[in-house]
C-alpha cells in the first residue's frame, strides 16, 4: 500500500513539517505542566499552525476531534509485544504515522536496531509512514555520541531500518546539521530537547536546523511548556513555512504578547 496520502498529512507542499511532541506523559514519573489537559493543548497548537501531533495511545484517543484534520503520529515502544500490534493499533486510531525510539551502538539494548527494522517492514507493508527517533548510544551517552558524524551515522541506520523520516538531535549549528542531512536519504526533523532558556534560543534552533537542511522539527517542552503554546507554534511555523528570520518571528511573537 502506498504511503503518499498519509505523508501528505504530515508534510506540507514545501516538504517541511512542524510536529508537536506530546508523548512525554507515556514515560514521565511526574505530572507535566502543559499536558494535564491535552485536548486544550492540542487545540492551541493546531490553531498556531502545527502540522501534526505526536503522542501515545491514551492521549491520541482523547484528542482525535481536537486535531481538526492535522496529522497524528502514534508513539509506540520499540520491542515485543508492542511492535507486533503497533500497525494494527495505529490503523484503528486513524493515525498517519508511527514513531519508535532506536538506539544505535547502545550495549544495553542490542536488539534496538533489529526491532526497528522489523517494524519498518510492517509499516511498509501497510503503507504506514514510519518515523524513527535515533539516539546513538542511548539517552545517557556522552558527547562522543552527539557529534554531527555520529548523529549522521545514527540517522542513516534508522533510514536503512525502513524509516520514512528521522528524528534526532540538532548538533548546535547549521554546518553540523548539513552533515546529518547529507548522509540521510530520508527527511530529518530535529527534536526539541530540554526547555530552552528563551524564545530566541528556541527559534534559533528552528532556523539553524532549517538552514542546515532539516525538514522540520518535532518539539515538545518548548511548545506545550510555553506560556502561550498557540503563539510559539505560530512563530515556529513562520520560520518553517514562511521563511521568516529569527528576528521577524520574535517580533511577531512579542507583538502578540504585548497586544494579545
Amino acid at each position: 500500500m502506498d504511503k503518499t496520502m498519509r505523508m501528505r498529512r504530515l508534510f506540507q507542499k514545501d516538504g517541511r513539517t512542524l510536529i508537536v511532541a506530546m508523548d512525554h506523559v507515556g514515560y514521565s514519573d511526574q505530572p507535566l505542566p502543559g499536558l494535564e489537559e491535552p485536548i486544550e493543548t492540542v487545540r492551541k497548537v493546531v490553531a498556531g499552525g502545527a502540522d501534526a501531533v505526536m503522542t501515545t495511545y491514551g492521549t491520541a484517543v482523547r484528542c482525535a476531534a481536537a486535531l481538526d484534520d492535522r496529522g497524528l503520529i502514534l508513539t509506540v515502544q520499540n520491542q515485543p509485544p508492542m511492535i507486533d500490534v503497533a500497525v494494527e493499533i495505529a490503523l484503528r486510531l486513524g493515525a498517519d504515522g508511527i514513531k519508535v525510539l532506536c538506539y544505535p551502538w547502545y550495549e544495553k539494548d542490542p536488539e534496538s536496531v533489529a526491532h526497528a527494522a522489523r517494524l519498518g517492514a510492517e509499516c511498509a507493508y501497510w503503507g504506514m509512514p514510519y518515523l524513527v527517533e535515533t539516539i546513538p548510544g542511548g539517552f545517557q551517552a556522552g558527547s562522543d555520541m552527539r557529534t554531527p558524524e555520529k548523529l549522521a551515522g545514527g540517522a542513516r541506520v534508522g533510514a536503512e531500518a525502513g524509516a520514512d523520516f528521522i528524528k534526532t538531535f540538532y548538533p548546535s549549528e547549521p554546518q553540523g546539521m548539513r552533515v546529518i542531512a547529507s548522509n540521510c536519504p530520508v527527511p530529518v526533523v530535529v527534536l526539541g530537547g530540554e526547555k530552552t532558556s528563551s524564545d530566541r534560543e528556541c527559534l534559533e534552533i528552528v532556523h539553524g536546523a532549517i538552514q542546515g537542511g532539516a525538514a522540520g522539527v518535532a518539539m515538545g517542552r518548548n511548545i506545550w511548556g510555553h506560556p502561550d503554546p498557540e503563539r510559539i507554534t505560530a512563530a515556529i511555523a513562520q520560520i518553517l513555512h514562511g521563511g521568516a528570520t529569527v528576528e521577524q518571528a520574535l517580533r511577531e511573537l512579542e507583538k502578540k504578547f504585548a497586544y494579545g
